[in-house]
């Protein structure tokens, strides 16, 4: 009997996970770019969703030929975020759009640092 129980508590276990496996468990925070650039420290390595306009659209590719983007996330009130994605989505400058992903207030790479920036998982046109 105690088999047969602990058999059917894996089989929901697995069940449960498969189904909630697309779920993000710590969903993005709706937020300003004017309330990020204000209180950095409070975002920084946190998933944000923030609306603002295109500005400085850049479509590059490296060597290898990866493709990313950068822009300038523009807020209503004026605030600026930077926003790197590695793809090239369908935007243009000017357009209004939803960007989110991971906020950081300084991201260090080998060869230099970046500041002020979302490395987005997704930029949606509005």
């Amino acid at each position: 009997m105690k088999r047969c129980t602990s058999k059917f508590l894996f089989v929901i276990v697995l069940v449960l996970t498969i189904i909630l496996g697309g779920f993000s468990i710590c969903p993005s925070i709706e937020i300003t770019t004017e309330k990020i650039v204000t209180d950095k420290d409070s975002y920084d390595g946190k998933e944000v969703s923030v609306k603002g306009s295109v500005s400085n659209l850049k479509f590059k590719t490296l060597k290898g030929g990866n493709n990313y983007t950068t822009f300038v996330l523009v807020g209503e009130s004026g605030g600026r975020i930077n926003v790197i994605i590695s793809e090239h989505p369908k935007v243009k400058t000017g357009q209004k759009v939803r960007v989110t992903g991971v906020y950081r207030k300084v991201k260090k790479t080998a060869h230099r640092n970046y500041y002020n920036e979302i490395e987005a998982s997704e930029v949606k046109a509005l």
